[in-house]
């Protein structure tokens, strides 16, 4: 994928759709129960971009829970058709998560890794080329 790019999607029925260029920060497939039970599916595909370069049109409703690390986590969706397409963390307020089946063409979606894999569903395929983390990975602090 190149350094910056225009990604487009929308939702299932089309209320909501949104733009973002920007260069991805982080791509990951997510195996936690709360990934699993908000989209309905053994695991969910993010791409992590600066929250800035994210622009929707159309009104999204929220849902907003904590995860297990005690942070608060909140969902973006279409009140219409139910698909769930962005999130934050209060832990990082800089970047948000796009739902990748939420987007136009996604063909460049490569994740660099699995987080909580312990949680993974052993129907699930491994992929041996991508890292497993047990849990969430601690981003290391910048100094």
């Amino acid at each position: 994928m190149p350094d910056t790019q225009t990604i487009t999607g929308s939702c299932l029925c089309g209320q909501i759709s949104y733009q973002a260029e920007a260069a991805l920060l982080f791509q990951a497939h997510c195996h936690c129960q709360d990934c699993r039970k908000n989209g309905g599916s053994a695991f969910a595909a993010l791409a992590f971009v600066p929250i800035e370069s994210l622009n929707w049109q159309g009104e999204t409703q929220t849902f907003s829970h904590n995860a297990d690390s005690g942070t608060k986590m909140t969902k973006h969706f279409c009140a219409n058709c139910g698909s769930q397409l962005f999130g934050t963390n209060s832990n990082r307020p800089d970047r948000i998560h796009i739902k990748v089946g939420t987007i136009d063409d996604a063909k460049w979606f490569q994740p660099q890794c699995n987080v909580w894999a312990s949680s993974r569903l052993p129907s699930t395929p491994i992929n041996s080329d991508v890292k497993d983390f047990a849990t969430m990975p601690v981003a290391k602090s910048k100094k």
